[in-house]
């Protein structure tokens, strides 16, 4: 069976796929989706890829899994608002908009016939795999490739210069990229962000030029409560299906380190300690990167609760007696 990915229809399908890395679902998923695509290639790692174009300069990145804690179909609804989220959401579930909403509007590119490298990678959410995989054991694969752009980012309005890697695209290439969406809609207020944390493209910084990730419209990621603007992404895709990318500003070198982020981690490794000196040295980063996991206020109130009763020597004499 091979599904239509038009319409919300086609996106609120790929949404109700809850599937956990390397799960029998995932592998269901790309069946499905990925592999009856003429000319799609899979490689050793189990990534799908598809070049559209002569030696195209764009990598369009996508991951298929989800965080999930078990595989399996999920109720999907959309409000009034053109707001998607589960419709009977639990601990452990996620709308999975993380990344079904970039699978989406790849698949909907490739229909299109727009020119680029198109890569569905597995295993971000466990740390990236498969674009670690292609950047250890491919990186041929990323030969005059000038940019890689994900379609991976919570909010409405980024387009990340820094991920973990440290800079990972340049600031005129993620204005031009801004300004080029903005004239496509004039509802859109893309702009340069450098909190970005890390996704695929991140991979590939050392390599390829410019590597960046787009906000594409969910929010709550990782958890029961994600919910996903079905009206950005849709106005999103629409502006993907007209933007110029031969006009983006290519100006990073990738052998050039700039902002490193690595180098001074050293000093915080090697024990729990250090770990939380860096919270307490970086109180912002640190809330920033538990909200892109996924954890609210709330979850973490609830934490340093149970923490403070299990400190008190009455509340444990309570639970034990």
């Amino acid at each position: 069976m091979t599904y239509d990915v038009a319409g919300r229809t086609g996106l609120l399908e790929i949404l109700s796929w809850a599937r956990p890395h390397d799960s029998a679902i995932e592998r269901a998923f790309c069946r499905e989706y990925l592999d009856p695509i003429p000319g799609v290639v899979t490689d050793a790692f189990g990534n799908r890829m598809l070049a559209i174009g002569a030696k195209p300069r764009v990598v369009w990145s996508c991951h298929v899994d989800t965080v999930a804690v078990c595989g399996g179909q999920q109720e999907v609804g959309i409000d009034g608002l053109g707001i998607a989220r589960l419709c009977n959401g639990k601990p452990g579930m996620s709308l999975g908009a993380d990344d079904g909403a970039g699978v989406w509007i790849m698949l909907n590119m490739i229909a299109a016939g727009r020119p680029g490298l198109y890569l569905f990678h597995r295993g971000e959410e466990q740390g990236c795999l498969g674009s670690r995989w292609i950047r250890r054991n491919n990186p041929e694969l990323l030969t005059n490739i000038d940019a890689g752009i994900a379609f991976d980012r919570a909010g409405f309005h980024d387009v990340i210069t820094h991920q973990s890697f440290g800079r990972t695209c340049s600031d005129a290439f993620a204005a031009s990229l801004a300004s080029a969406l903005n004239d496509l809609n004039r509802d859109f207020r893309y702009k340069p962000d450098d909190t970005g944390v890390f996704t695929d493209t991140n991979e590939y910084a050392g390599i390829v030029p410019e590597c960046t990730n787009l906000s594409v419209g969910y929010g709550g990621q990782h958890g029961p409560g994600e919910t996903l603007d079905v009206d950005h992404c849709e106005k999103l895709l629409v502006a993907m299906l007209k933007l110029d990318a031969s006009r983006l500003v290519i100006e990073r070198d990738p052998s050039i380190r700039e902002d490193e982020r690595w180098g001074w981690l050293e000093s915080y490794r090697g024990h729990r300690d250090d770990f939380a000196e860096a919270v307490a040295d970086h109180p912002w980063l640190a809330a920033r990167m538990l909200e892109e996991c996924g954890v609210t206020l709330d979850d973490f109130l609830m934490a340093v609760w149970a923490e403070e009763m299990d400190a008190d020597p009455g509340y444990r004499a309570f639970t034990a007696s």
